[in-house]
């Protein structure tokens, strides 16, 4: 199953700002000189909130596709009755969350 493109960018700027976050503890770390720390300051000010726009931006896309899933909200209680009565119903709630997984849309 490929994983969605808003899931794809949300995973990828949160990637990248953790990234980013780390680089800079590790410039303090290795480098405590004022120069350095000068550096990471400006980059926190600077950066920091260019990274946090994006990760916001990737969320807020992710969140308004999962939104319109309305039907899947309604889905989820009808599966839940269903499992346990037998295991021919479990399997069949087995085939729908698959079915669903591979076409989330989001």
């Amino acid at each position: 199953m490929c994983t969605p493109p808003p899931v794809t960018e949300f995973e990828k700027a949160r990637s990248n700002f953790l990234t980013w976050f780390e680089e800079q503890a590790r410039l303090i770390r290795h480098q405590p000189k004022p120069d350095t720390i000068q550096e990471v300051k400006n980059n926190l000010l600077k950066h920091g909130v260019e990274y946090l726009d994006r990760l916001i931006d990737a969320a807020i896309i992710m969140a308004c596709e999962a939104k319109d899933h309305m039907a899947l909200q309604l889905r989820m209680p009808k599966l839940s009755v269903r499992l346990g009565i037998n295991p021919k119903c479990d399997m069949c709630v087995h085939y729908l969350i698959e079915s669903i997984l591979a076409d989330l849309g989001f």
